[in-house]
Order: C-alpha cells, then structure tokens, then sequence
C-alpha cells in the first residue's frame, strides 16, 4: 500500500488522566511519526497535540481507532 502524509491534531481534555497512555501508544507508532509538537496547559489540565504521521491507510486508522478508545480525547486527521 501506497504511504501518505497525513497531519494529526489530537486534544487531550484530562491531561493527568490519559497522557501515559496516549504516550505509550504515540511510541508504539514511532516510526511512522515524522514530527510531534505538544503543547501542554497544565493550569487548565490538557494537552494538544500535532503529529505528522507517514503510513498506510491501514495504520492510519489503527492509530486513529486507538485512541478514538481513549476517554476525553479528540482527534482529527487531514491526509496532505
């Protein structure tokens, strides 16, 4: 299959809650992630994230499904 660049945005709403969490799945796709930005607001508790992730179709949603699992996440892609 045919690897795209895709730009992920991913807001984490209960930051102490979930960031281990989506770290420890963010690193399960280390070789895919091409650049990851974080900008944490710990005084409001969350996190925004921006990747950009070359794979397939297929690990695409694999990431997106994961941590469309994970509670008080939103994320969005757009496929460049």
């Amino acid at each position: 299959m045919e690897k795209r660049l895709t730009m992920i945005s991913i807001a984490i709403k209960n930051r102490e809650k979930v960031y281990n969490t989506v770290n420890e799945l963010l690193h399960s796709f280390a070789d895919n992630i091409l650049l990851r930005v974080g900008y944490p607001r710990q005084d409001k508790n969350l996190s925004i994230i921006f990747l950009v992730f070359e794979g397939t179709t297929d690990e695409l949603s694999s990431l997106n499904g994961k941590l469309g699992q994970i509670p008080d996440i939103k994320v969005k892609s757009h496929t460049i």
